[in-house]
């Protein structure tokens, strides 16, 4: 079904468009279907950032004295050789960035090993991590908001995972918050984007979500994010 969704071909020109100004080639989104819905997820949250007032601009690694567009499709590899995306609003900044290493919100140092998720899309605060080595993970407190990203349509259980994550990761989000007051907020919400449909028991779930105003998004071939 994913697959008959999703135009890899089609997404890989408009991808290479959308990052134009990176010199962008077919080729730097990924071989694999997966792959290209990852990077297809990650221009959408620059575009939503971009569509909401914020100034984005790309910054990406230098290799043998040029500057190189390079997405980061696998959990191994240092943030200072990959592409993020900076963004400014009204003296306020963050980064976009793609497969980051995140400690969840009980890690503590004083822990014996370390409790961190690599993380599809990651919104976070700005700061320098270009020191950062593959294993190193940016402090929870750092970390705004964070997108799971599945090249396949949604059953419950996907759902329920998901919910795992945020509770985990961002476990404020799962409070009573969009009540009648909420209104959007300056960054986007935690959120898991599939490349298919959602089967009639993931609808379910979400339609509980809803009722219990958590502060998370769905996105779907159905509900696109923008």
């Amino acid at each position: 079904m994913a697959d008959y969704l999703f135009d890899q071909s089609s997404v890989k020109i408009q991808l290479k468009d959308f990052f134009v100004n990176e010199k962008a080639t077919i080729n730097n989104f990924g071989s694999t279907v997966n792959q290209t819905f990852e990077a297809h997820v990650f221009a959408n949250v620059i575009k939503w950032y971009r569509d909401n007032g914020w100034t984005v601009n790309i910054i990406n690694p230098i290799k043998n004295g040029k500057q190189v567009f390079t997405l980061k499709f696998n959990t191994r590899g240092a943030p200072l050789n990959y592409s993020y995306a900076h963004c400014e609003k009204n003296g306020n900044f963050c980064q976009i960035r793609h497969g980051l290493r995140t400690h969840t919100a009980s890690y503590k140092g004083s822990n014996n090993k370390s409790a961190n998720i690599v993380c599809d899309i990651v919104i976070m605060n700005d700061i320098d991590i270009d020191y950062f080595s593959t294993d190193s993970a940016i402090p929870n407190d750092l970390l705004i908001a964070f997108g799971e990203v599945k090249h396949m349509s949604a059953y419950a259980e996907l759902i329920a995972s998901f919910i795992g994550l945020v509770h985990e990761l961002k476990p404020e989000k799962l409070k009573r918050t969009r009540s009648k007051k909420w209104t959007m907020k300056e960054n986007i919400s935690c959120f898991l984007y599939v490349s298919g449909i959602l089967y009639k028991t993931a609808e379910g779930l979400v339609e509980t979500i809803e009722k219990r105003k958590y502060d998370v998004d769905i996105y779907s071939f159905s509900n696109p994010m923008n």
